[in-house]
């Protein structure tokens, strides 16, 4: 162990070299602050370390975050918190003394194990680096009961001290505790003679007194001792402190003292008394304690504990919680055939009553049960143990650990290597030169069918009943590391058992030298791991599997998007080299969208199968077809040795997407829409031609559909244009910029203001009034169109209830509502926090919505417009005629009002088609019990002409344009005096 006189010779970089050979965790910790321990930083950590422990430097800044992770319970750290900063007080004066503290921790794998946590006070490597070595112990119960004990028998001998005053002097001297006296007037003192022994002198050989006992305190202790002292002076209370004496041999001795003042009547100091207690061979035990545990290893395991007489569990680690997917109280209801396929109750009783020792030798491979109903296989050993006062079963599923460092271990002290070497899960073995066995440990032992150790010494690996001759092979190897040092390390060697399995061992080997560097034998490991490479292969086989679902649809087992962007920047390194050029196909069905809404995504999902295997089929060898999601395509078409191939494959792609598919008694016939995008002439990355071609798609949808279209660089400065006024609606939005036009609804008979149709406008701060036309689209594509049309309807409500106190008009208020408002989660909320708040009566109000809206979600809409009625709000339909009217629909919406488009009325009374199309129109309504409105009226030809066939509502040019709020308060206040149809 390095002191904290030792001057480190090497660099830090030889030193993580070093450490890394260690077979026991270690941690180095940086100091960062004199007064605060739990600021030290963990800056570096061995592989063992990572083995076991499992957390890395950055997952732990400081000490205080490690114990918060390995001790996830808060009463149980706050223990070990404590105790650690103990034993950093004990030893804080004492250059020698370690710190030893037994830890329950926690491992970032979630297995829960048990170490010993040595360190020193000081920092051995440098100034400011502290070594921590954590070392494993198998019998975490034996340390428990070893200091619980060593506590009680201090405890009596204390209370014994007190009750029985005549045996103060033989107990002290057992006990190694001594009493002391203070004159703080002289500074004489009274000895015990155990304090006198403590100094290692006999007693009565001096006169003490408080200067020859702090000239006999350790180096840097005398100030300490005084500020004490001066303390317990000052505030009378009783002090405690560990500090380090000098004996007159010159050895140290480490003393726990306990001291207070004694005053007089007038609250003057008189003298200290206290105690002193020889506690150096406790911190010897300690070390002791830590070097036994040094060795010990536990492996990564999942440990579930069955009862065996109620077949409950009882308890499970959070290694298997993790593993299982339940948690502590889920499990703890669940019996055996729940969580292991393999086993039953009556095989679980059955294994209770086995002998230990058999079944401590026992390995199966078991299949576990998760929680949602997934299987795994766990290579496991079964123990009984006594738990929750009951006769229990202890399933491990076990990670052998190798033990990586045996030239270290063999190093330790001869008495603790027999004990430890048998509890070592790995079989272990040494030799002389000669290649004569002269140790092994007990599952060495076992795999030879050896009844004892003296059936193995003095034999060589030829002697042996290794399997398929495999001693010629192993003496062979013996002799290239005795005779030449030769160091065989994570050797794989491969054989047939007895019973024809193929069998894999993990062989270790490495020169034992003396002081000198001169061989004097072998020590050896091995580990059977058969059924970790069968473990290996199954992984393997499922990383497999992820990577081909990683760069493919599940759907279509078509290519995907990660796929298609790896496949496309190939391409282009080929183009490059070969100064050539290829097409991007961006495919979009027409009007999927109307299959999944009407007949259910499962339909949708065949269809987009059958297309996907149709396009599939028209393609070349070399061309690649991707599926992006929904019902988009790509095709990669290369190589093009001209444009005219591109616009040849996309004619024959939409002539196979035409030809008729069956699906589950359905019959359909899809149209898709292509854009084109050519490498490089259009775009030089992955990214842009995919923009590129996807943005020629939409070209050829706006085209009508069903056609293929070749990127323009118009269309880049139309999506910028695009871009750039979504930005403007964006910020106009957040500038209240969007204000509502009024234009009136008349019933031309009576000559009567019957409502208020709103519609939006944007008026910008200089005043300048932007058209629907400019702005509503994008607003509708982006969302936008949400805030934009809630603006304009409060702004709308409010002037409208105004004009409605004044008497100005008694109709009602017409909304236009667009569907993506209908599909917000929050419209109904937000419609009647704005009724409420502005008091307004909801059968004043109507929402028109279009028939082309209505009709793509036709159900959906059904039951929202429903909503809206129960409210107490009209819904009529706007732009009636150009979508797809019939009765049958129209019987089931909730509708009051149909709404004649305007294309219907313009060309009124003259056109005839128009004229019967407007009169069936309004003569369906009135067989339906709806009222109906014509609106773009401008001629009194038009007005009479709509009269004469029963529609007396109308809207349009012939009354008012669409008017701002000042504008529609002037025109309320004089109709109909003065606003006459123009």
């Amino acid at each position: 162990m390095f002191t904290y006189t030792d001057t480190p010779t090497m660099t830090f970089n030889a030193w993580q070299r070093l450490l890394n050979l260690l077979p026991s965790p270690v941690a180095l910790l940086k100091r960062h602050s004199e007064t605060d321990p739990f600021q030290d930083q963990i800056i570096f950590v061995n592989q063992a370390y990572l083995d076991t422990i499992g957390y890395a430097p950055e997952d732990t800044h400081n000490i205080q975050q490690w114990f918060n992770k390995i001790c996830p319970s808060e009463a149980y750290r706050d223990f070990i918190v404590n105790e650690w900063l103990l034993q950093l007080n004990k030893a804080k004066h004492n250059l020698i003394a370690p710190l030893s503290l037994p830890c329950q921790i926690c491992c970032k794998n979630g297995l829960t194990r048990w170490f010993h946590l040595n360190a020193h006070h000081h920092y051995p490597i440098s100034k400011d680096l502290r070594l921590v070595l954590l070392v494993e112990t198998t019998k975490p119960e034996k340390i428990i009961q070893d200091l619980q004990a060593t506590t009680q028998a201090l405890m009596a001998s204390n209370l014994e001290l007190k009750k029985q005053k005549r045996l103060l002097k033989q107990t002290q001297e057992l006990a190694k505790v001594g009493s002391w006296e203070l004159d703080l007037s002289t500074g004489k003192m009274h000895w015990s003679d155990e304090i006198f022994r403590i100094h290692g002198i006999e007693p009565g050989a001096i006169e003490p007194n408080l200067a020859y006992f702090l000239q006999k305190s350790a180096p840097g202790e005398e100030l300490t001792l005084k500020q004490t002292l001066e303390k317990a002076i000052r505030t009378g209370e009783k002090q405690h402190l560990n500090h380090r004496v000098i004996r007159a041999d010159g050895d140290e001795a480490i003393v726990d003292l306990v001291g207070y003042i004694e005053f007089d009547k007038n609250h003057r100091p008189l003298k200290a008394v206290g105690s002193s207690t020889d506690i150096t061979h406790l911190a010897l035990l300690q070390k002791q304690n830590s070097e036994l545990a040094q060795i010990v290893e536990l492996s990564h395991q999942e440990i579930i504990i069955f009862s065996a007489e109620q077949n409950r569990c009882l308890y499970a680690n959070n290694r298997a919680l993790q593993n299982l997917g339940y948690c502590a109280e889920e499990v703890e209801s669940l019996v055996i055939e729940q969580i292991n396929a393999d086993l039953t109750y009556p095989q679980l009783q059955k294994l209770a009553s086995e002998k230990s020792e058999k079944l401590a030798t026992k390995y199966l491979i078991l299949s576990q049960t998760r929680k949602d109903g997934s299987i795994y296989p766990v290579k496991s050993t079964i123990q009984k143990v006594h738990f929750k006062n009951q006769n229990a079963i202890a399933l491990f599923n076990s990670d052998v650990s190798q033990l990586k460092s045996i030239e270290q271990a063999l190093r330790r002290q001869n008495q603790l290597f027999d004990n430890i070497l048998q509890n070592v899960p790995v079989r272990i073995f040494w030799q002389d030169i000669e290649g004569n066995y002269i140790g092994a440990n007990q599952n060495f032992l076992d795999d030879l069918k050896l009844p004892n150790l003296e059936a193995l010494l003095g034999k060589t690996d030829l002697d042996l009943p290794w399997p398929s001759g495999q001693g010629h092979t192993y003496y062979r190897q013996d002799m290239q590391v005795l005779k030449e040092g030769h160091t065989l390390l994570q050797m794989e060697d491969a054989f047939i058992d007895d019973d024809g399995n193929i069998q894999i061992w993990l062989l270790s080997k490495l020169p034992l030298r003396d002081n000198n560097g001169k061989i004097i034998g072998m020590l050896g490991t091995y580990q059977d791991i058969s059924t970790n490479r069968q473990l290996e292969i199954q992984l393997k086989e499922q990383a497999q599997t992820l990577q081909h679902q990683a760069f493919h649809d599940a759907l279509t087992k078509l290519p995907n998007r990660v796929y298609l962007n790896q496949q496309i920047e190939q391409e282009i390194l080929i183009a490059e080299r070969n100064q050539s050029q290829f097409a991007l196909l961006f495919i979009d069905l027409d009007h999927f969208k109307q299959i999944n809404d009407s007949l259910g995504h499962d339909i949708g999902d065949q269809v987009l199968q059958a297309m996907a295997k149709r396009l599939k089929a028209n393609l070349r060898t070399g061309d690649t077809l991707a599926r992006l999601g929904g019902d988009e395509f790509t095709v990669i078409q290369t190589p093009l040795k001209q444009e005219e191939d591109a616009a040849t494959l996309a004619k024959k792609l939409i002539d196979a997407t035409s030809e008729p598919i069956c699906i589950a008694n359905h019959t359909f016939y899809l149209s898709n829409s292509i854009g084109i995008s050519i490498y490089p002439k259009d775009a030089i990355s992955a990214e842009s031609l995919l923009r590129t071609a996807d943005a020629a798609m939409y070209l050829a949808k706006d085209q009508g559909r069903n056609n293929f279209q070749f990127y323009t660089s118009n269309l880049t400065d139309q999506a910028f244009a695009h871009l750039s006024m979504q930005t403007q609606i964006r910020q106009a939005i957040d500038n209240n910029e969007f204000i509502p036009y009024f234009q009136p609804q008349i019933d031309s008979i009576q000559q009567k203001i019957i409502g208020l149709e709103v519609l939006a406008r944007w008026q910008t701060k200089d005043g300048k009034i932007i058209a629907p036309i400019e702005f509503i689209q994008i607003a509708e594509k982006t969302g936008l169109i949400i805030p934009l049309d809630r603006q304009v309807m409060l702004k709308a409500i409010h002037h409208f209830l105004r004009w409605r106190k004044q008497g100005l008009i008694d109709g009602k208020l017409s909304l236009n509502l667009a569907v993506k408002q209908l599909e917000q989660d929050d419209f109904f909320e937000f419609v009647n926090t704005l009724l409420c708040e502005v008091d307004c009566n909801p059968e004043w109000l109507e929402f028109e919505i279009t028939e082309s809206d209505i009709m793509t979600k036709l159900d959906e809409m059904t039951r929202k417009m429903s909503q809206l009625r129960q409210l107490g709000i009209k819904i009529a339909i706007d732009d009636f005629g150009t979508g797809y009217s019939s009765l049958a629909y129209l019987k089931k919406l909730p509708v009051s009002k149909l709404k004649i488009d305007q294309s219907f009325i313009r060309d009124l009374p003259q056109d005839e088609d128009d004229a019967v199309i407007t009169k069936t129109i309004i003569s369906m309504a009135d067989n339906l019990g709806l009222k109906v409105i014509a609106e773009g009226v401008e001629t009194m030809e038009q007005q009479a002409f709509l009269q004469a066939n029963g529609c007396e509502q109308i809207q349009g040019y012939l009354y008012s344009k669409p008017l701002n709020a000042d504008d529609i308060e002037i025109f309320l206040r004089q109709f109909p005096d003065q606003a006459k149809p123009v």
